[in-house]
């Protein structure tokens, strides 16, 4: 091969991919996910930026301002005891944030952890870990979830350890399923042959290669812990008062549908749109992450 033939392949030769990668080009074309990201995102940021935004004190009473209509410095409405609609509805998007991300980081864990051991290991620990599952499962998520807040007390501490208590078996069983999918993958074996330490796999071989479906599972699952915590607090057993969540406010709306519909609907939208958002974007990822569906 010549100098000049080098030259000429060398400027013919592809130049290296620069700028977005193949998962920001994936999820910018994916609808439901930029719909699903930019609700989540408007959330997170009220939620974030609550106690500098609100208008007025969500949990100041002013006896003198009840039942106000949505207008003037009010813009939706006034409850029973005066406090301004739209600051409480700020303020609970903050409430409900921090319960479902506290939860979802102790079942993400939590569950994670128990799963990909009773793959490893199976046999015994396996048996022990699933049988307990089952039990769990054996029983509707939120009855248990209203048994132990009943037992334990209303309060965002119960709330938290209720919802965990019955969200972490489904990770578990899911990491469970993923682990002992690739536990006989050659990698793997490979590992195992020149000694690697358990954790070390796991952490370094496996957990990788879970990621992607826990990341929609978790994304999924936002939308009903939040749901979950609304339910909680509109039976009395959740978050309790002077804090402002979103089922406290339709619950307490409620009496008064007819005459001030206003009181429970702003609570419910906003329960409904960001569900709705946790939804879009579980499902933009699921499609996003999944490689069956990079040559469509």
């Amino acid at each position: 091969m010549t100098l000049e033939t080098s030259k000429t392949d060398a400027v013919k030769a592809p130049a290296p991919r620069r700028g977005l990668s193949d998962f920001q080009i994936r999820f910018l074309r994916s609808r439901n996910a930029m719909i699903g990201s930019i609700i989540v995102a408007f959330v997170a940021i009220v939620a974030l930026l609550a106690p500098w935004i609100t208008p007025h004190d969500p949990t100041k009473v002013s006896i003198m301002a009840t039942w106000l209509p949505p207008g003037g410095d009010h813009l939706l409405g006034t409850d029973a005891l005066g406090r301004d609609v739209l600051s409480r509805l700020i303020m609970g998007a903050r409430v409900s944030l921090t319960v479902a991300l506290s939860v979802l980081a102790i079942t993400m864990t939590f569950g994670t952890i128990l799963g990909m051991v009773a793959a490893w290991y199976r046999g015994h620990v396996d048996n022990v870990l699933m049988r307990f599952v089952d039990i769990i499962f054996a029983f509707p998520e939120l009855i248990i979830a209203i048994i132990v807040a009943a037992a334990m007390g209303p309060g965002t501490f119960t709330v938290i350890v209720a919802l965990a208590l019955v969200w972490w078996p489904g990770i578990a069983r899911m990491a469970r399923a993923l682990v002992l999918s690739l536990r006989e993958e050659p990698f793997v074996e490979a590992g195992i042959a020149c000694g690697t330490p358990t954790w070390r796999i796991m952490w370094r071989h496996l957990l990788p290669n879970i990621v992607s479906p826990m990341i929609v599972r978790a994304s999924l699952g936002v939308g009903m812990i939040i749901m979950a915590e609304a339910t909680m607090s509109f039976l009395g057993i959740g978050v309790q008062e002077p804090y402002p969540t979103w089922g406290g406010m339709i619950r307490d709306g409620l009496p008064n549908l007819r005459t001030d519909p206003h009181l429970a609907l702003s609570a419910s939208v906003a329960l409904g749109i960001t569900m709705i958002g946790f939804n879009l974007l579980g499902d933009g990822l699921r499609d996003v992450l999944d490689p069956k569906s990079r040559g469509r």
